[in-house]
């Protein structure tokens, strides 16, 4: 029997984690190619914070809030990422069936972080493969999905040198997986505590960003993927080979403007963009999961109740690969 009311966690303003108010809401309601999911968990990406307390790259707060809201949450619940059972499925809904588990990403629809959660059945939604459980699922779609983008963009080769900011965190980790499988000489830059954990993944070499001054770093790399914005291309450009790429996954407005500009004029391509999930993409994680390329990495698992202590936990910035939250 599908409850008419679900528990959600409502964004009441824009702030401390303490805005987000587990709630009383109605359970969706769905269309003839919707299916209808039960959550049995989802996760609390950096995507979730930074909207909770735009604390967002130089010069994107204003995009943000047109987005989001300025002052009161257009989007009260936050959330893209979802993992659990099919309880209803709509009248034109042939792909799906009611008991199958399935994960998957609303994207901008946001609404994750609730015990149900509608989407259509031609969206971001796959089978949750066998053998994996829906927490470890859930902690691959964001930091997956990213890497996959990113990666096929900068084609990377055997033997190639890559550096890769802020490698501990979602985007991070994947990328070191993926990069080392494809055979890549993976540098991974984070605090020192998480170097045994990289190497455990598949990097090469480790580098602490609080001792060692990034921009004298040696040798070049064929490519620099920044997961947090803080290694620009205009400070560390001389650290790249002559054909070297630059994967801009996190960086300011400005950055994001001139990278059209730079790849015209300079020497290095500049890879930006935005990765959406997509039912393609899911179907490319599976087989990297499968084949065990990549691999979950669950640094905390909150129960739904507590989901205000894990954005506090997200808040502080030193995570190592994803934060899951399960019903």
């Amino acid at each position: 029997m599908i409850p008419k009311s679900m528990k959600a966690a409502v964004l009441t303003a824009f702030g401390a984690p303490e805005v987000v108010k587990i709630a009383s809401r109605p359970a969706p309601k769905i269309s003839g190619n919707q299916v209808l999911v039960r959550n049995i968990a989802t996760s609390l990406n950096s995507g979730d914070v930074r909207i909770r307390s735009k604390n967002v790259p130089k010069g994107f707060k204003f995009l943000l809030s047109l987005v989001f809201g300025f002052k009161k949450p257009r989007k009260e619940v936050l959330g893209t990422v979802f993992a659990g059972e099919i309880v209803k499925t709509g009248a034109d809904v042939t792909s799906f069936s009611v008991g199958d588990l399935v994960f998957g990403s609303t994207e901008m629809g946001m609404a994750t972080h609730a015990e149900y959660v509608a989407i259509k059945d031609s969206k971001a939604i796959a089978p949750i493969p066998s053998g994996i459980s829906p927490s470890d699922i859930a902690s691959l779609v964001f930091g997956g999905s990213t890497a996959v983008y990113f990666l096929d963009k900068l084609k990377i080769e055997k033997g190639e040198r890559i550096l890769i900011n802020a490698a501990a965190g979602s985007v991070g980790i994947a990328l070191v997986q993926i990069a080392a499988v494809l055979g890549a000489e993976v540098t991974a830059v984070a605090s020192a505590k998480n170097h045994a954990f990289l190497r455990a993944n598949g990097s090469t070499h480790t580098v602490d960003y609080t001792t060692t001054d990034l921009t004298k770093l040696a040798p070049k790399f064929d490519v620099i993927a920044d997961c947090l914005g803080t290694m620009p291309y205009k400070r560390h450009r001389h650290l790249l080979t002559k054909t070297g790429r630059f994967a801009l996954i996190s960086g300011t407005m400005g950055e994001t403007l001139a990278a059209p500009f730079r790849n015209l004029f300079g020497s290095h391509a500049i890879i930006g963009g935005t990765s959406l999930a997509t039912k393609k993409g899911l179907l490319e994680l599976v087989k990297l999961i499968e084949d065990g390329t990549l691999r979950p990495v669950v640094d905390k698992e909150y129960p739904f109740k507590k989901i205000t202590e894990a954005h506090g936990y997200v808040d502080r910035g030193h995570k190592r690969g994803n934060v899951v939250i399960t019903f």
